[in-house]
């Protein structure tokens, strides 16, 4: 396959809300499978063409910036740490302008996080995203990670 989508992953299910059209729809899942294609390989053009240059995260950890440029930043400082991440996009819903979306990502911890220097244990957390996109470009997104999993599996706590 040689069309623009043909790289980016598919959700295992997506659900549509009925009442959209279907040129809003796909327009939003494009939207949201370029923006996790980034989150999968780390390749910045994904990103570029995912998010607005409004973009505004309104979970924003603290020192991440805010803007295009912070999922950058934070893919940049979770491959430092986790340099074969990987993301696989679970399950999308569309309705309206929101698209949700529920993430897996993995990939051996090798790096260096925090005060962490990885022997190459496993991770693998969830997450969910909520997307508002408009005009076939991401200009908002609300995430929640399972970061106690997550610093569990860096060493970061233990419980």
């Amino acid at each position: 396959m040689t069309n623009a989508t043909s790289n980016l992953p598919v959700p295992r299910t997506v659900t549509i809300d009925p009442a959209l059209g279907g040129d809003r729809a796909q327009s939003a899942i494009t939207a949201a499978r370029q923006f996790y294609a980034f989150w999968n390989t780390g390749d910045i053009r994904h990103l570029q063409a995912a998010i607005s240059p409004g973009f505004h995260d309104h979970t924003l950890p603290a020192g991440r910036p805010q803007g295009p440029d912070g999922p950058a930043f934070a893919s940049g400082v979770f491959r430092a740490a986790v340099p074969d991440l990987t993301c696989d996009l679970e399950e999308l819903v569309v309705a309206g302008e929101k698209v949700t979306a529920r993430l897996r990502f993995q990939g051996t911890f090798s790096g260096r996080f925090a005060d962490q220097t990885g022997s190459g244990q496993t991770v693998d957390f969830l997450a969910i995203d909520l997307l508002a996109v408009t005009d076939g470009r991401i200009t908002d997104n609300w995430h929640l990670e399972d970061n106690l999993t997550l610093m569990q599996q860096l060493g970061v706590i233990s419980l």
